[in-house]
């Protein structure tokens, strides 16, 4: 029997990422502007609000993706398994996360970010395939 527990970090970054989407667009943009500020003030590093928003959604994205290969690992599927059903789980959410932000006032749900967000899970299914890799190549060495 699988188990759904091992789901839990996945529903738990859901729902942080659905109170993010819940923000309006000026809180939204007032979050990251006090982060662009911070990143030129203290790392002296000429960067824009948009490159901060997106790679916000490339990270947040990643670090899902990792709770869902996480939770079908621990279910024991096959490697390939475990990369697809991540994948199309990340995809599917960042879809609905769009489709939700539709109904945002100041928001606007964009193929364009289920596409950033997806470029996200697959740098997190590439770091484990290799990751993953790496620990079976070195343990049949021992």
């Amino acid at each position: 029997m699988k188990k759904i527990k091992y789901f839990i970090p996945s529903f738990i970054l859901m729902i942080i990422i659905f109170m993010f989407s819940q923000q309006t667009g000026n809180e939204s943009s007032g979050l990251s502007s006090q982060i662009v500020l911070w990143i030129q003030t203290y790392l002296h590093i000429p960067i824009t609000e948009l490159i901060v928003r997106k790679a916000a959604h490339m990270s947040e994205y990643a670090v899902l993706t990792l709770t869902f290969i996480y939770g079908f690992y621990k279910n024991q599927y096959p490697l390939k398994k475990i990369i697809v059903y991540s994948l199309i789980c990340a995809f599917l959410y960042a879809c609905t996360d769009e489709f939700h932000q539709l109904f945002i006032g100041g928001r606007a749900g964009q193929f364009i970010d289920v596409l950033i967000d997806t470029c996200g899970a697959l740098i997190a299914i590439v770091i484990y395939y290799f990751y993953n890799y790496w620990k079976r190549k070195n343990s049949s060495l021992k």
